[in-house]
């Protein structure tokens, strides 16, 4: 496994033995390492509004996953659940990190949901947001599939339209939200430019969820990490009931849902996702409860 020098300005390309993967780090190199992962149609772009003050006192590793962003397409088609989390512990070995907080949100927080259940010793604290891992409303799973199309899929994100793109866009955000007019832009290029490639990781991860999103749900069950649970009340995608069932199956675990906020709580409500997260990196949470307490 070999790195590229690092540049924690511009970032560097990590290659792992599944997957080349970009990452951009934040804040002090000796602070303590908190691993941002971004949702389906988006990349480490979509922290930009929350990481600069987590980076004030944390060492914030923004991450491209595969496909997204700045990182290549992944090698091959059978991603899965299991997969994409060997991605991310030969990730955290790249970095050099015994243990680190993951915080996530839509398909992130699922990966990190996902990571946190296999590998609880490398995970210290867990952040959430939006996550349909145990349930959404009924997902485009068309939209998916056409998009992995190896030929199809391709054609398709190229010509994808705008209106029709932002449509989708704006449905997913909770009613009143002011959209960013260069955001809008920046997400319709990606979809156009990495559209294909997206869609065979985000595809892989969504069909690992079982047909009843149930998959986790034991693994899930009295995962000793402390986790903070972050929810739009309006979000038409995952409901504020998959929140709760995260925090009936998580006992060291706490839900906040955000009224009025949709499917992308790191965008709509950026002051108020990072005032909580900082509140729960700060809080004394004591030891976990399979260290004896």
């Amino acid at each position: 496994m070999s790195t590229a020098a690092p540049d924690r300005a511009r970032g560097r390309l990590l290659r792992l033995r599944d997957a080349d993967v970009h990452v951009r780090e934040e804040g002090p190199a000796d602070g303590p390492p908190l691993v941002l992962l971004h949702g389906f149609l988006t990349s480490a772009h979509t922290w930009r509004n929350v990481s600069p003050a987590l980076a004030r006192d944390h060492r914030v590793i923004l991450v491209d996953l595969p496909g997204s962003g700045e990182s290549p397409a992944p090698r091959g088609r059978a991603w899965s659940a299991d997969r994409s989390a060997d991605l991310l512990a030969d990730l955290l070995d790249a970095l050099d990190l015994p243990e680190a907080v993951l915080v996530g949100s839509q398909m992130g927080g699922s990966l990190a949901a996902w990571f946190a259940a296999r590998r609880p010793e490398r995970v210290s604290r867990l952040v959430v947001m939006a996550a349909g891992v145990l349930g959404e409303t009924a997902a485009n799973l068309t939209l998916y599939r056409l998009l992995a199309t190896p030929v199809a899929g391709r054609l398709l994100a190229r010509v994808f339209p705008r209106g029709p793109f932002e449509e989708r866009w704006r449905a997913a955000h909770g009613p009143g939200h002011q959209h960013d007019p260069e955001a809008l832009a920046y997400y319709h290029a990606h979809l156009r430019r990495r559209g294909h490639s997206m869609a065979v990781f985000g595809l892989g991860m969504r069909m690992s969820y079982g047909p009843g999103f149930d998959a986790l749900a034991e693994p899930l069950r009295g995962l000793p990490v402390p986790t903070l649970l972050v929810f739009g009340e309006a979000d038409p995608l995952v409901p504020v009931t998959t929140g709760r069932r995260f925090a009936t199956l998580l006992p060291h675990s706490r839900l906040l849902v955000l009224p009025g906020c949709g499917d992308f709580p790191q965008e709509e409500r950026p002051a108020e996702v990072t005032d909580a997260v900082l509140r729960f990196l700060a809080e004394d949470t004591g030891t976990r409860p399979d260290d004896g307490t």
